[in-house]
């Protein structure tokens, strides 16, 4: 069954004899009794699968854009099972598009908000058709892939007075709230130094060619490319040792290691393994980076590299030094060198993590997203615990109504009023915080950043790449 030809009561026989009584209430409800939205999906498939299914239940899904046929079909058929496994018989099948600009020709005046969960380079272009269109929009991290276009949504989502959100789950969550009160308060003393990593990039980068083949029949190589230049279809031009389980086709994954598509190993966990550092420091952008890293090219970015995030020297902690490690180096994970307080065994099982050292202790958490945080040395900790307990560390930051699911958190907010977690007022300035790594390493040497100018101040050069180099007629 096509996307084209899909319809109404092929999508409802999936769910065909379920009670509609299962169209669960949400747990806001009671704010607003029977208050659904009308959401449109961009990117249906991926990480937008699992977008979708967070709202699903509470607001209609009305439309689903996917630039891959099979996708879509995938994307419709993965909904379906969705409802039926919970009982549920939706009001409406979502219409089905392959490219966004016919579903906001065609559907604007039905729907009410709209997610984004495509490739990073088409964030800005499908936000900003959104935001014009005066639609409430939730986008995947990184924001946008350049730093321009960040700075130019955040301005036009504010002047559209629409609510906006950032797919970045941590910001949601508890973890991240007791990090901040915890350090604010001295659980761990003095903070002295953050050291964060990842073990991204989990696709082929570094010097990387490209190889021009069929376009499978299925995808629409155009929406694909959106904003970018046209090109032919190309695959990974990959000796068979650096293959990986998905193969050497540029969609639907390998695109992150290319700068026009991507942003490397930041632009895939930056926003979450920055995002307590950039909260805990007084949401302030460095105003210098320094860089080590492998070979890259103009086209791609580099197998791992090391980055040193400078703060000013103002707000709650002062010039403190901020370390980034990817990838992998000589054969081996490029990781930080460990605080001797954390237990060797945690540390080298942590893949990607986050270690906040001070004075008196060191605040680690062997995860991306600061889900549940560890204090050592371990009698520091359960002390903390203790305290924590009898209210002596206050709950200064505000929790979140939906922890873990910020698509349904930024629905919330629409419908009862708030503000999202990771809004862009929020969200903006940390994904230019991420970026200024990536500034940094195509330059090849360290960058003095203008925050208030938005420009690099002492290498010129490095300004080119703080916009895409062209926006290609009819998708700018």
């Amino acid at each position: 069954m096509s996307s084209s030809t899909l319809s109404r009561r092929h999508f409802l026989a999936g769910t065909a004899g379920l009670a509609v009584a299962g169209l669960a209430r949400p747990s806001y409800a009671q704010d607003t009794p029977g208050k659904r939205l009308n959401i449109a999906v961009i990117g249906a498939m991926g990480k937008g699968q699992s977008d979708t299914h967070n709202v699903a239940l509470q607001h209609n899904i009305v439309a689903l854009v996917d630039v891959d046929a099979k996708r879509l079909d995938g994307a419709v058929a993965s909904l379906a099972k969705f409802y039926a496994n919970r009982s549920v018989t939706p009001s409406r099948a979502p219409r089905t598009y392959s490219d966004f600009r016919k579903m906001f020709d065609e559907m604007g005046k039905e729907i009410d908000a709209v997610i984004v969960s495509t490739p990073d380079h088409t964030h800005f272009n499908a936000a900003m058709w959104a935001v014009r269109n005066k639609k409430h929009v939730c986008v995947q991290k990184p924001l946008c892939n350049t730093i321009d276009e960040v700075r130019e949504l955040h301005r036009a989502a504010k002047k559209a007075g629409v609510v906006t959100q950032m797919g970045n789950q941590g910001r949601t969550m508890d973890g991240q709230r007791r990090s901040k009160e915890w350090i604010d308060q001295g659980a761990i003393g003095k903070l002295q130094e953050i050291r964060l990593w990842t073990n991204r990039p989990i696709w082929p980068q570094g010097p990387i060619n490209k190889k021009v083949v069929t376009c499978p029949a299925e995808l629409n190589w155009d929406a694909w490319l959106s904003m970018e230049t046209m090109e032919p279809y190309f695959v990974l031009d990959l000796p068979e040792g650096k293959m990986n389980r998905r193969g050497n086709s540029v969609h639907p994954f390998n695109w992150r290691g290319w700068w026009q598509f991507g942003c490397g190993a930041l632009g895939d966990m930056g926003c979450h393994i920055m995002d307590a550092t950039f909260n805990i420091l007084g949401r302030q952008v460095p105003v210098r980076v320094d860089v080590q890293s492998g070979p890259y090219t103009a086209l791609t970015a580099p197998e791992w590299s090391i980055l040193t995030y400078h703060m000013p020297n103002s707000g709650p902690f002062p010039g403190i030094k901020v370390t980034w490690h990817d990838g992998e180096k000589d054969g081996k994970p490029n990781k930080p060198e460990r605080d001797e307080r954390i237990p060797v065994a945690a540390f080298d099982k942590a893949s990607s993590g986050m270690m906040f050292i001070g004075t008196e202790g060191v605040l680690f958490e062997p995860d991306a997203y600061c889900v549940n945080p560890d204090i050592y040395p371990v009698e520091r900790f359960e002390a903390v615990k203790r305290d924590t307990e009898a209210g002596k560390f206050k709950k200064t930051e505000e929790r979140s109504p939906q922890p873990g699911n910020p698509q349904l958190e930024w629905a919330h907010c629409i419908v009862n009023g708030g503000l999202p977690s990771s809004n862009f007022d929020y969200s903006a300035p940390l994904t230019e915080f991420v970026l200024l790594g990536n500034l940094a390493v195509r330059s090849g040497e360290s960058i003095e950043w203008n925050a208030e100018r938005g420009r690099v101040s002492n290498v010129k050069r490095a300004n080119r790449f703080l916009k895409r180099p062209e926006y290609r007629k009819g998708w700018a």
